[in-house]
């Protein structure tokens, strides 16, 4: 008997597991999902999983009101009336495991040992906050750099047949009085204005390339600003960590998902300071490919849900090794597409 709203009778813990447990099933077979986060706990979901619900991975979030999801669920004629009534509204949060959200965002992620995962990632943050140099005495830590290895076993380098593309603020340009038809206006910063990025060191300037104009120009973030995008063609093959689409067995798949998409690796920028907590551990993964023999790292954009970035690791001095500049457009920076 749906929507019966009382009287209600004592029940055990015992009871509202076995409901909840049903009731985790049904949306599991209705919607091939399982709770992602509830009202409670889904600023804390936003925190440790930044790309899980802008990007594609396993599907958008769905919010959905609880009691509705509940009597919408095939429920009520496995209780007595009563015994309904009352468990209807003990609908728990397996995430946080508190009682009575108004609101439930059903997500599937693709890793399957999710709480772990999330522990991992308080762990990480607060232990690079505190002792950075000591990340890889973590157990987490340590199976990232040894899967890392392993992958660049089983990748080879290519060709990479596409354009790439950089940008620049157009006054950054003129300031500096460059050349904006020459292809070294778009390598990196030199080394004693090179600040800690996603992937490189301060003082250690790595090459950022996206994989469209509008991408790179949104990479910037300064909507509204006038910027220069140079077209280029890479001229070496070369050996990618590709973070997007992992293409290699069961443990490594699930592990390259859950960094792409986690705080560790795509946590949005914050602020302008020199040192920036947040990349961390993306700068731990580039060491970690970098050793590992890899010359670039294929990632996510967190401006576009879309793009998709490249870092070249140890971009050569001599640019015109690497790349060859083939055009350059001016266009304004666009806004960044809303995350959640």
């Amino acid at each position: 008997m749906p929507f019966v709203f009382g009287p209600f009778l004592p029940v055990s813990e015992q009871d509202a597991d076995a409901f909840n447990d049903a009731f985790s099933d049904e949306l599991d077979s209705a919607f091939t999902s399982s709770i992602g986060c509830c009202d409670f706990c889904y600023a804390d979901f936003q925190e440790k999983w930044p790309d899980v619900s802008f990007r594609r991975d396993g599907g958008d979030m769905l919010s959905i009101d609880a009691l509705w999801a509940v009597d919408e669920a095939r429920l009520a004629g496995a209780w007595w009336p009563l015994e309904y009534s009352t468990l209807r509204r003990l609908v728990r949060c397996p995430r946080c495991q508190r009682y009575g959200p108004a609101n439930i965002y059903l997500f599937e992620h693709r890793i399957s040992d999710v709480e772990a995962m999330e522990e991992d990632i308080a762990t990480l943050s607060a232990l690079g906050a505190a002792t950075p140099f000591l990340i890889l005495e973590h157990p987490f830590a340590q199976t990232v750099l040894a899967e890392i290895r392993a992958e660049a076993l089983r990748v080879s380098a290519s060709v990479q047949d596409r354009p790439m593309y950089r940008a620049r603020r157009t006054l950054d340009v003129a300031k500096q009085g460059q050349d904006p038809t020459n292809p070294a206006t778009y390598g990196p910063a030199p080394a004693p204005h090179t600040g800690e990025g996603r992937f490189n060191h301060a003082g250690a300037p790595m090459l950022y390339l996206a994989n469209s104009e509008a991408v790179a120009a949104a990479e910037l973030g300064v909507p509204g600003e006038d910027c220069l995008v140079g077209r280029v063609t890479i001229l070496p093959p070369l050996k990618i960590l590709d973070l997007i689409d992992a293409d290699g067995d069961a443990v490594d798949s699930e592990l390259f998902n859950a960094l792409a998409n986690s705080a560790l690796l795509m946590a949005p920028r914050t602020g302008e300071g020199w040192v920036k907590r947040q990349y961390l551990f993306s700068r731990f993964v580039a060491d970690c490919a970098r050793s590992a023999g890899f010359d670039a790292i294929r990632y996510g954009s967190t401006k576009d849900r879309n793009g998709v970035n490249y870092v070249i690791l140890s971009p050569p001095e001599d640019l015109a090794t690497l790349m060859r500049l083939d055009g350059v457009s001016q266009i304004a920076c666009p806004d960044p597409a809303p995350r959640y």
